[in-house]
């Protein structure tokens, strides 16, 4: 057997055939029916039947197994228990499909803590012929998503007559610390226009007053006269 890459056992037995085809059958039907019988002799003995069974069959058959159920709502990317899960209970909530109890039996597989509202219980002022569901959410569990997938499995399960009218959620939230800031903000105002005219400029100036004096001497230079 090939290996698929599935984690299961199965049990192989010599299988021996005998021809069926007629005296006159041609070569090409008895090569078909060679071929036919080396198939089978080569399959795993249960192989058809624990693809029938939810806790046998291998974890990657789940979605085909769960096509042929008619399960509604299906995700290869669960975890294997909830595929499994959902896929056993098909055949028992397509019974009562309609009914308050399939509406539990399908919101179970999901894993919330959910409470069922309907219209006609004591003291509950809701439309005729509607109902809502309360969902209470753990503080770690994550919720994207999950609103649109509850209301659709809800709306798979409950009878044509109704209407879900409302979906509750609550968070159960521990302590929490609360921080407060503020930020300073600082305005700065810068107006442009048109320079007016000038008409005079004053700025500080200095004077300096001062004089000069001049002096001049000759020397006149000559032969020397006299004894």
């Amino acid at each position: 057997m090939a290996n698929t890459g599935m984690d299961w056992t199965a049990v192989f037995e010599p299988v021996w055939t005998v021809s069926i085809l007629p005296s006159n059958s041609t070569p090409w039907e008895s090569v078909v029916e060679a071929v036919d019988a080396d198939l089978v002799a080569r399959d795993p003995v249960g192989l058809i039947a624990a693809s029938r069974v939810v806790n046998e069959v291998p974890p990657q058959w789940l979605p085909w197994l769960a096509e042929e159920r008619s399960v509604d709502e299906f995700s290869s990317a669960w975890p294997v228990e909830r595929q499994k899960a959902v896929t056993e209970g098909a055949l028992a909530l397509h019974r009562v499909k309609g009914t308050r109890q399939a509406l539990v039996r399908a919101l179970e597989p999901l894993g919330f803590t959910l409470t069922l509202k309907e219209w006609f219980e004591p003291q509950v002022p809701f439309q005729r012929n509607t109902f809502r569901i309360a969902v209470d959410i753990e503080p770690d569990r994550e919720w994207i998503g999950a609103r649109q997938e509850i209301i659709r499995v809800a709306n798979k399960a409950k009878s044509l007559h109704t209407k879900l009218a409302a979906l509750e959620v609550s968070r159960r939230a521990g302590p929490a610390t609360v921080y407060v800031g503020g930020v300073t903000r600082r305005v700065r105002t810068i107006r442009v226009g048109q320079l007016p005219k000038i008409a005079e400029i004053k700025g500080p100036s200095f004077v300096w007053i001062g004089a000069v004096q001049k002096r001049r001497r000759t020397l006149r230079v000559g032969p020397r006269t006299g004894a």
